[in-house]
């Protein structure tokens, strides 16, 4: 069992191979066009830290798949699952930011220090390995999170809800 989060006084307990399977689902639905069940399915896992939903989630707010576009929030999903490591998604977000004038790069650089601070590895006490899938051995980003209580954030579904303030 894991506990990924508590709010306020409910915790929500999920089996891991739940929450595995969960994101595999997800997947699984984006790549099958089916956006807002893809959403219902990654949104929470990317809140907890869950690096394949965070890059899921980064290309539904980059091409406007479910919901309104934004570059912001899609930039913001796309840095935090880029602290992985894993190379094609560091290399994009890389390659994106680059395009950016310098103003954007200023709101950029606070939504993905702030989805950091929220979501990220260290908030979410998450930690990710490489993993080859069954007989596909395809390789893929197995994450897990610690038994420990992480708070809860909510979703910033449009850009008016994002804290454009630079973090202290």
């Amino acid at each position: 069992m894991v506990l990924p989060a508590c709010k306020s006084n409910r915790a929500i307990i999920k089996d891991i191979d739940a929450i595995h399977k969960q994101e595999r689902n997800g997947i699984k639905l984006y790549q099958q066009g089916r956006y807002a069940d893809a959403f219902e399915e990654l949104g929470e896992l990317a809140t907890w830290g869950y690096k394949d939903a965070q890059y899921y989630l980064a290309f539904m707010f980059l091409k406007g798949q479910h919901v309104e576009q934004s570059t912001l929030i899609g930039m913001g999903w796309l840095g935090v699952a880029a602290e992985s490591g894993i190379t094609e998604w560091v290399d994009f977000y890389d390659a994106l930011y680059t395009k950016a004038t310098p103003q954007m790069k200023a709101k950029i650089d606070i939504v993905v220090a702030d989805y950091k601070q929220k979501f990220g590895m260290k908030a979410q006490f998450v930690s990710c390995r490489r993993a080859q899938t069954g007989t596909s051995m395809k390789v893929v980003m197995m994450c897990t999170k610690e038994d420990k209580i992480s708070k809860i954030y909510p979703l910033d579904l449009k850009e008016s809800q994002l804290n454009l303030a630079p973090l202290k």
